[in-house]
């Protein structure tokens, strides 16, 4: 408020620049072009009109990891857009250095299995990457080393839904793998963030303990901001906090 400019971030951009083939010839409403003017008559052509002639007094920032350069999409990016580069892995050692040296900053280690595997989910995409190890280090609170078990119970592939309260008895029953690919499916589903909130705190009032609602509660209460603030991704966000409700 009152500021020069405003600042909006996209994250996972690459879901939005580089779409299914099938998805850039998406149909919208049809308009009749002026002379000698080009008219945007699907939301791809928009976008790509938007980074021709931005809005002056906005920053947008697109997160993203690599990117077809053959798209039109991305050649307009090149063009009119200031390109940084967060980290690029080149291969499968440079991924592992980068996990262990970030691992080191909370005093845990990893398995070579463990690698490998969080590796064959994630390819050699940092965006990716990041996220599960902050889910890790998170799940192996508590543990000097995150081993290849940790892995698979929280880096979980995409999978449609058990049932509307399968979450919620996930999160009861203390199973972080099942409530993360619960989170996963709900979200692949269009099912918005604050819905899914909801039924986290519904599934936290009812865990066992005085002092293990109140602290679910809490991190509920904190994941509500985080994502109002845009804090990081909304499911991230979630995934961060079923883990930490599902805490051993």
């Amino acid at each position: 408020m009152m500021a020069p400019r405003r600042v909006i971030v996209v994250h996972e951009a690459d879901r939005l620049l580089a779409p299914k083939r099938a998805k850039d010839d998406e149909e919208g409403e049809v308009e009749v072009p002026k002379k000698g003017k080009r008219v945007a008559t699907t939301p791809a052509e928009e976008l790509e009109a938007y980074i021709e002639q931005p809005e002056p007094m906005t920053t947008l920032i697109f997160v993203s990891g690599p990117l077809d350069g053959n798209r039109r999409v991305v050649k307009l990016l090149r063009k009119h857009a200031d390109i940084v580069d967060c980290g690029t892995l080149h291969d499968p050692r440079e991924a592992a250095m980068w996990i262990t040296k970030r691992l080191e900053k909370d005093e845990l280690t990893i398995d070579p299995k463990a690698i490998s595997l969080l590796l064959s989910s994630t390819g050699l995409t940092l965006g990716r990457i990041r996220p599960e190890i902050e889910k890790l280090i998170l799940y192996a609170a508590g543990e000097s080393s995150i081993t290849a078990a940790h892995v698979k119970d929280v880096v979980i592939p995409q999978e449609e839904s058990e049932g509307t309260f399968a979450l919620m008895d996930a999160v009861r029953n203390s199973n972080a793998p099942r409530a993360l690919r619960e989170i996963s499916a709900l979200i692949d589903s269009g099912i918005q963030p604050p819905m899914i909130l909801g039924q986290l705190r519904a599934a936290t009032i009812q865990l066992r303990g005085d002092q293990r609602v109140k602290n679910g509660l809490e991190a509920v209460f904190r994941t509500d901001l985080a994502i109002k603030s845009s804090s990081g991704t909304p499911q991230y966000l979630l995934e961060c906090l079923v883990v930490e409700l599902c805490g051993r």
